[in-house]
């Protein structure tokens, strides 16, 4: 059984790898094949096949429907439903997520089965978790930031077969077509949101409390998250395993323990059955309360598969029930296997399983309990570390107490809380404040661990890395008596010391990171880094500097920037700012609006006039000293030169006035092979005089999906190709890498989309 499920696992995740799904025509013959592989009893390779196609199937259906391109940008009515409880952004912005039912584009109404993911800015009504409403709003294909290290927001949307993103116009067609009384799963979480809302307050861990009932984290704040990620004990906040488990595991003892003293009740059932199937029913209940998002349904099937097992009335080796939970997982939905959480989970209970099962020592209770936390810290740590780029070193300090806290104390007095609500309010209110004093009670011990110095590993190791620190775990917790265990930290050791390769002396390794309508540019010598801004800032808790920058600096294994320049102030370059400072160290500040920056003091660019790292030559051109120009024209033009002779050219967000004075006083200086285009390919910028000065080879633009001005605007574009330069841009190409060489060579310039093709992601590489 383990070798076919590792078979059929194989399958779906080899689907996961290739850069387009396969044409029509390869599933014809799959049905034939796959009976010829039967009879031969070549099950293996048999399920594997299942395996792959299984999963291309499910990954077209997820496809259909699509937006149409002729629908994007304009203004469309809707009708559907909403079917969450809606995001509070900020203000009287919110973000839900929409399973519109039909379209009207002007024309007609027309069958539109599309789940949306709709924003609705500066309203003060919203539609709640099962309401039926028609919007106007404006749509656009799935498209999001493309960078190593970086979210994949396209594989997220994909995974939660949203199809399309957009806002709701303010539009007078907007209204209400069905309340929520349709839906009594959804009136019953809008209601204890609803009760929360009532209770708020920002000194308690209410916000908590109401994600581990209902499964909303939107109160819970960024210092409460970077608190549960340091000590790592996010999967607190998700409703997953741990707290259905652990909630059906209290409803499964106290049910065959009452039922065991009924003489008439356990002739009619054994107790265990019983209470087996009463902790299912629990465990749904809670899934469904949860919103039965994916890791609650993963959950619910993992349950549903122990629970059988035991109803069954024999002994079922837990391998075995292992197996067939990630099977059934698999049959439902393959494509799961894109969500981090498929893996941390999965991850873990197969080494609970390897290290528990069958394996009897002399610790005591507490003694297995804290080994367990141990062993999960360790063997999970390399895939915390491959998918968000940091693991708590003090995890087992914090669950071997947060767990069984939260788990026996604050869930089911918050799920008692919630079912109160309808009713009665004033109990719920009681027993929900008890709950968050509770976890209260927890807090100041997870504060203190948070901000111990050692508490976190932050890095990304190389994706190679993984295979021989699996190896190693499963030696290091291999039986006692297992010859060799010793060697399975040595097998841990890449994982940690093997670092990013960097550039060599005198070469220049730059990418324009791929921040939307912003701008932000990493560039790396042998031994140094330059940030060039940092992207803009969207809302208090969203900017490209946290969501981009920091994680690509981590990707590369940077932990230090030597300078950071700020080109001038402008939202879009230096919104992302106040985040970078905060989570890497800067040991320079430069800008083209000098003073007081995201509370550091910024010194002037042409302080630093130019300067020489690792046999590159970094000059500013502009501003100069005595230049008070704000604005646009403030940004910092900074041309860098490899030892090669190859030069690259960072203009920021300068129009033609400054175009012209650059002509006039640094003509000569101005040849570049590559030209990060001035001010996103506005007209404003790029003069052909310029352009002609420059004669770049290549001409980068960095530039947001659909962006409300229109940029790269068509005339820039074709002067850009009337002078012979190759034009890549940040909605094509993802990130753009260039590398200047360190001897006399070519420019090499590649686009992530380009290096890291997947099939949910938008469009063809560079089209």
């Amino acid at each position: 059984m383990i070798a076919k499920t590792l078979a059929f696992v194989a399958g779906v995740l080899l689907l996961q790898l290739v850069p387009v799904l396969p044409p029509w025509y390869c599933y014809l013959p799959v049905p034939v094949f796959l009976a010829y592989l039967c009879r031969h009893a070549l099950w293996l390779p048999a399920v594997f096949v299942f395996g792959f196609f299984w999963a291309a199937v499910h990954a077209e259906l997820a496809f259909a429907p699509e937006l149409p391109s002729r629908l994007e940008g304009r203004t469309v009515l809707v009708e559907g439903r909403a079917v969450d409880i809606p995001r509070h952004l900020s203000g009287q912005n919110y973000r839900f997520a929409f399973a519109a039912e039909r379209l009207h584009d002007g024309e007609s109404w027309q069958e539109f089965p599309l789940t949306i993911r709709l924003s609705w800015y500066r309203t003060a009504t919203v539609p709640s978790s099962g309401e039926r409403w028609q919007l106007a709003v404006r749509l656009k294909r799935p498209h999001g930031y493309a960078n190593p290290g970086g979210f994949d927001f396209e594989r997220w949307l994909f995974l939660h077969r949203m199809r399309a993103t957009g806002y709701v116009r303010k539009d007078s067609r907007n209204r209400l077509l069905q309340d929520r009384q349709a839906d009594p799963v959804g009136a019953l979480r809008s209601s204890i949101a609803g009760q929360f809302s009532a209770m708020s307050d920002t000194g308690t861990t209410l916000g908590l409390i109401r994600a581990l009932i209902i499964g909303d984290r939107n109160a819970v704040t960024p210092a409460q998250w970077e608190i549960l990620r340091a000590t790592g004990t996010s999967h607190l906040m998700a409703i997953s395993g741990l707290h259905i488990s652990l909630v059906s595991g209290l409803v499964f003892l106290l049910v065959r323990f009452t039922w065991a003293r009924s003489g008439r009740l356990t002739e009619i059932l054994p107790a265990a059955r019983a209470a087996a199937i009463l902790a299912l029913g629990a465990g749904f209940g809670y899934a469904v309360l949860a919103g039965f998002g994916i890791p609650t349904r993963r959950a619910l099937v993992m349950l549903g598969v122990a629970m059988l097992a035991l109803l069954s009335g024999r002994y079922v080796r837990p391998a075995h029930v292992l197996c067939v939970a990630v099977t059934a997982v698999l049959l439902l939905d393959p494509l799961s296997v894109l969500a981090p959480g498929w893996w941390l989970s999965f991850w873990a209970v197969t080494l609970i399983v390897y290290t528990t099962a069958g394996r009897h020592g002399q610790e005591g209770i507490w003694g297995r309990w804290i080994r367990v936390h141990v062993v999960l810290a360790i063997s999970l740590a390399p895939l915390l570390l491959a998918l968000f780029q940091q693991a708590s070193l003090i995890a087992p300090l914090a669950n071997v107490v947060a767990v069984p806290w939260t788990g026996l104390l604050v869930v089911p007095l918050a799920l008692l809380g919630g079912l109160l609500v309808p009713v009665s309010p004033w109990a719920s209110e009681q027993v929900l404040g008890l709950a968050a004093w509770l976890l209260d009670a927890l807090w100041p011990y997870l504060v203190w661990l948070g901000g111990l110095d050692f508490a976190m590993l932050q890095q990304q190791p190389p994706a190679w890395t993984l295979l021989p620190a699996t190896a190693g775990i499963l030696l290091l917790f291999a039986p006692r008596g297992t010859p060799g265990r010793w060697t399975g930290s040595v097998l841990l050791l890449p994982l940690l010391v093997v670092i990013p390769p960097a550039p060599a002396t005198g070469a220049v390794w730059a990418t324009l990171l791929d921040v939307g309508q912003g701008l932000s540019v990493v560039v790396r010598t042998r031994q140094h880094t330059l940030v060039y801004d940092a992207g803009a800032s969207h809302s208090p808790t969203f900017d490209t500097g946290r969501v981009v920058v920091v994680p690509f600096l981590r990707s590369q294994g940077i932990s230090r920037v030597d300078r950071l320049v700020v080109s001038h102030d402008d939202n879009d370059h230096a919104g992302g700012v106040p985040s970078l400072l905060g989570a890497v160290p800067v040991d320079e500040l430069l800008s083209g609006v000098p003073g007081v920056v995201a509370g550091r003091q910024a010194l002037a660019c042409h302080y630093r006039g130019n300067w020489m790292w690792d046999g590159v030559e970094f000059e500013v051109l502009h501003p100069g000293e005595g230049y008070r120009q704000t604005g646009n024209n403030a940004s910092c033009v900074i041309r860098i030169t490899a030892a090669g002779g190859q030069r690259l050219l960072l203009t920021g967000d300068i129009e033609i006035v400054v175009e012209q004075a650059l002509l006039r006083e640094s003509r000569d200086a101005l040849p570049a092979a590559v030209l990060i285009v001035p001010h996103h390919g506005s007209l404003t910028s790029s003069s052909p005089a310029f352009i002609r000065a420059i004669a770049p080879n290549y001409a980068l633009f960095p530039v947001g999906y659909r962006n409300r001005y229109g940029l790269p605007r068509e005339p820039v574009v074709e002067r850009y190709r009337a002078v012979g330069a190759q034009l890549f841009d940040s909605i094509h190409h993802g990130a753009i890498d260039v590398r200047l060489p360190a001897t006399t060579g070519d420019v090499v310039v590649t686009g992530w989309r380009c290096q890291r093709r997947h099939y949910w992601r938008d469009g063809a590489c560079g089209q």
